[in-house]
């Protein structure tokens, strides 16, 4: 063989001889990407740090009685961020136009507010209501509806900052009970209920959630006591877009009439209904109540699996003062501000440690959710390569279904594989492996505060928003075998 070979023209023996080679290298090459995953494997965190859309939240209010303006502060804003709070429930009391249409001057305002939250790095929980007490008057159903319209194109335009908003404009300290203008019945709700809800949905986008103060108010506008469903979830239907705020957490037996009629079995159902339906939509609110019907329900134990159950997003952090106090007693308060809403931490990973650019790059990450609930708004989930020597970034999005839905549940371990195609125009070299999960909103995508921090040493950067894998990966051209014979 090798005395024909010699007979070979030199120049058609090298390029044999490169193919050979050739060969060889693509199978070797085929055997490492197939066989030399890197695992790599994560530290927990036990760090209370901030995290978009979740947590304690602080409450202000910027228009008060007689109209009186106390704007949102950056500083005061940026102080609760340093303290690991994200959220800021803003309470407009619009007590001095109940009966005249909203003057120009009160939605400035709130375009003032929208801007000095979004400069923060915060997002709002919006309540609007036209008292502050039982007995006060609220507003018609006319006047209602039209300040609603007033307020739509505000709302729209600044529906990045805002995480959800609760229902409001009804009864006492807008809580749809005690109703001067008969805006919802003694029982539940009523037409005058429902074309506030669905005014209200109209005014804000698709993606964004109104919380009612009871599950039954739910049940009733949706004429339905089932609660969501993963097919049901993230699209734009009623049940879809009602989420649930409870002002009177733990205040007793039956949350002083949150869960009503307050017999053991409706009390138990109510509450399975809220544990399945907000895996879905966000569940937050504030305690209220620390005297002797509260005290055998507000401890840490039952404190814990109350927020566990009901899959709590988030709570006041000023109200009610006893009960935050008892739970700092007893040990527990850490612990609520780490696991309200989501808590995603990376166990593992499985990373190749080489792959071709043009084809497939995949990689296999498992993941538990150690919070009491899941993200409820929309959220991307990119995998990010960022060149070693150049620093380049390539962010790579996932598109195979919903985020919020290829996320773990509360207590669930999920593995999930990522895959995307490497652009052909990616410089061959090394590369960090980084995972991001930002809002998708334009304005915020690029903002890191906005972005997901997952819970492990090690891996979060705060000047970008990504989180670190702790892998390189080495990409390579694609390889083809010359041409013989032609």
């Amino acid at each position: 063989m090798l005395k024909h070979f010699a007979k070979i023209p030199a120049w058609l023996r090298l390029w044999l001889i490169i193919g050979l080679v050739t060969a060889l290298l693509l199978c070797w090459k085929a055997g490492t990407v197939a066989s030399g995953d890197q695992v790599i494997t994560y530290t927990a965190s036990a760090e209370n740090f901030p995290n978009p859309e979740r947590g304690f939240y602080i409450q202000r209010a910027p228009i008060w009685r007689n109209g009186e303006r106390i704007p949102l502060e950056s500083n005061d804003l940026l102080q609760a961020r340093s303290q690991g709070i994200t959220m800021v429930r803003t309470y407009y009391l619009l007590e001095p136009y109940r009966d005249q249409a909203l003057p120009q001057t009160v939605l400035e305002y709130l375009q003032a507010d929208f801007a000095t939250a979004r400069s923060a790095g915060m997002k709002i929980v919006l309540r609007f209501a036209y008292n502050f007490g039982i007995g006060e008057p609220d507003a018609p159903l006319e006047r209602v509806l039209q300040h609603i319209d007033q307020l739509t194109p505000v709302l729209r335009d600044n529906a990045d900052v805002i995480a959800f908003m609760e229902a409001g404009f009804i009864g006492a300290w807008g809580e749809w009970h005690n109703s001067t203008n008969a805006l919802i019945g003694s029982t539940g709700i009523n037409d005058s209920t429902r074309a506030i809800t669905n005014r209200l949905l109209a005014a804000l986008p698709p993606t964004r959630a109104i919380a009612v103060r009871t599950p039954r108010y739910k049940q009733q506008l949706t004429n339905d006591t089932n609660p969501l469903t993963a097919p049901e979830a993230y699209r734009n239907t009623l049940k879809a877009r009602l989420g649930a705020h409870n002002d009177c957490l733990l205040a007793s037996r039956d949350d002083w009439g949150t869960y009503w009629p307050a017999d053991d079995q409706t009390i138990a159902q109510q509450k399975n209904f809220l544990h399945q339906d907000n895996l879905f939509v966000p569940q937050g609110g504030e305690t209220c109540n620390d005297d002797e019907e509260a005290q055998p329900y507000i401890g840490c134990a039952n404190a814990l699996n109350e927020l566990a159950l009901i899959r709590w997003s988030t709570i006041n952090s000023d109200y009610h003062p006893g009960v935050l106090q008892r739970w700092r007693d007893e040990g527990c308060y850490d612990e609520i501000a780490r696991r309200l809403g989501y808590r995603l931490r990376l166990l593992d990973a499985a990373i190749p440690r080489q792959a071709t650019i043009g084809a497939p790059f995949s990689i296999t990450v498992r993941m538990i959710n150690e919070g009491f609930a899941r993200p409820y708004n929309p959220r991307q989930l990119e995998l990010v390569l960022r060149h070693t020597a150049s620093g380049a970034v390539y962010r790579l999005p996932m598109t195979n279904g919903d985020v919020r839905l290829l996320l773990p549940a509360p207590n669930e371990t999920k593995s999930l594989t990522l895959t995307a195609p490497l652009p052909s125009h990616l410089a061959a070299g090394s590369y960090e492996v980084l995972l991001n999960l930002p809002d998708p909103a334009p304005t915020l995508n690029t903002r890191p505060e906005y972005s997901i921090r997952l819970a492990n040493e090690g891996v979060w950067e705060a000047h970008t928003g990504y989180n670190h894998l702790l892998a390189t990966v080495t990409l390579h051209h694609r390889w083809f075998l010359p041409l013989i014979g032609r």
